[in-house]
C-alpha cells in the first residue's frame, strides 16, 4: 500500500513547525538568561562600588551572577566563601613554604605563627558561614553580631600575620609571597564584612 502524500506532506510539515518552535523556545530562553545575567551582574557592579575593594570584589563576584541574582543574603554568603577558599588556598600555600626546609629559625618562626593566623581565620570564616546559612527566629540580631565578630577577628588575624613579617628578618621574596596571598585573603574578608555590616533583613 503506498503511504497517502497529504499524510506525508501534513507530518513533515508538523515536525518541521515543532523543530522552529523549539528553536525559537531555545533562543528565547537564551535571551532571557543572558539579560537575568547581565541585570544580576549590574547588581553587584553596585553593590561592590561602596566597598573597600571594588575591582576586586566585581572580578570574584561577577561569575556568581545567577547565584547570587539579586539577593543581599545570598551576596554575603558567596562573599564568605570566596574569603573561605581564599583562606584554605593560602593556609595550603604556607604549609608547603614549611615543610620545604629551606627557612631559617627565624623565618620558620613567623611563617609558623602566620600559618597559625590563617588557620584561625579560617575557623572563623567557618563558623561565619555556617550562621548566615542558619539564619532564623527571635535572635537573629544576635547571630549577625556572631558573624560580624567572626569575620573582624579574621581579618584581625591576617593583619597579624603580615605585621610579623615588617617586625622580624625574614627573606624579602619568601615574605612579599605570603603577604601577598595574606593581603588577598584579607580583602575578599573585608569586602565580606561590608555587605555583612549592611545587611537588613
Amino acid at each position: 500500500m503506498e503511504a497517502n502524500p497529504l499524510k506525508l506532506a501534513s507530518h513533515k510539515l508538523l515536525t518541521n513547525v515543532i523543530f522552529i518552535l523549539l528553536a525559537i523556545s531555545g533562543i528565547t530562553s537564551a535571551c532571557n538568561n543572558s539579560s537575568s545575567t547581565q541585570t544580576y551582574r549590574n547588581y553587584i557592579k553596585a553593590s561592590c562600588n561602596s566597598t573597600t575593594y571594588p575591582s576586586i570584589c566585581y572580578r570574584t563576584l561577577s561569575p556568581y551572577a545567577l547565584k547570587i541574582e539579586a539577593n543581599p543574603l545570598k551576596l554575603c554568603n558567596v562573599c564568605l566563601s570566596l574569603a573561605l577558599k581564599a583562606a584554605h588556598s593560602a593556609s595550603s600555600t604556607i604549609s608547603k613554604i614549611l615543610k620545604s626546609n629551606n627557612l631559617t629559625s627565624i623565618e620558620e618562626q613567623v611563617v609558623q605563627d602566620c600559618f597559625g593566623d590563617v588557620k584561625d581565620s579560617i575557623g572563623e570564616l567557618k563558623d561565619s558561614l555556617d550562621t548566615m546559612g542558619h539564619l532564623t527566629g527571635t535572635d537573629r540580631n544576635f547571630q549577625i553580631s556572631n558573624i560580624k565578630t567572626w569575620v573582624s577577628a579574621s581579618i584581625t588575624n591576617e593583619e597579624t600575620c603580615s605585621d610579623e613579617f615588617d617586625e622580624m628578618n625574614v627573606n624579602a621574596t619568601l615574605r612579599d609571597k605570603i603577604r601577598n596571598i595574606v593581603l588577598d585573603v584579607a580583602r575578599k574578608t573585608s569586602n565580606a564584612l561590608y555587605f555583612i555590616n549592611h545587611y537588613t533583613y
